[in-house]
């Protein structure tokens, strides 16, 4: 069985693999990449007893956009109907982030990015 510090380590990580790697592989559409980040912050929160911090931080920059109820990929879409994956997946994304940002996830962000370059595979900026 995994310790707790390493089930916290295990959803940071995951979250900054979708920052910092395709995140369309992981989540399919934008529509999957949102879904997979609000699950894995709440899992993150969960663990570390700060379940009121992630809600109050994901509402938060949903209100900020507008969302009302919708997701960011769902707001992004209904804006810009015409909009490819990779540019849903990106406005996602760079929401997330501020979501990730708010809590303080302990994202590995050096080392995740020193591995994209090492192994001369394609990360987002």
């Amino acid at each position: 069985m995994r310790t707790p510090e390493a089930m916290v380590e295990f959803f940071a990580e995951r979250i900054g693999l979708m920052y910092y790697h395709l995140p369309l592989m992981y989540g399919g559409d934008a529509s999957g990449v949102d879904t997979l980040l609000y699950y894995y912050h709440d899992a993150w929160a969960y663990l570390v007893e700060r379940s009121g911090d992630w809600r109050a931080a994901y509402w938060k920059e949903l209100e900020a956009l507008d969302c009302g109820a919708m997701s960011f990929a769902t707001r992004y879409t209904t804006d810009h109907p015409g909009a490819s994956e990779e540019e849903v997946a990106a406005y996602v994304v760079k929401h997330w982030r501020v979501v990730s940002d708010e809590l303080d996830v302990p994202i590995p962000h050096e080392r995740l990015r020193a591995e994209f370059d090492e192994w001369g595979r394609e990360r987002l900026k």
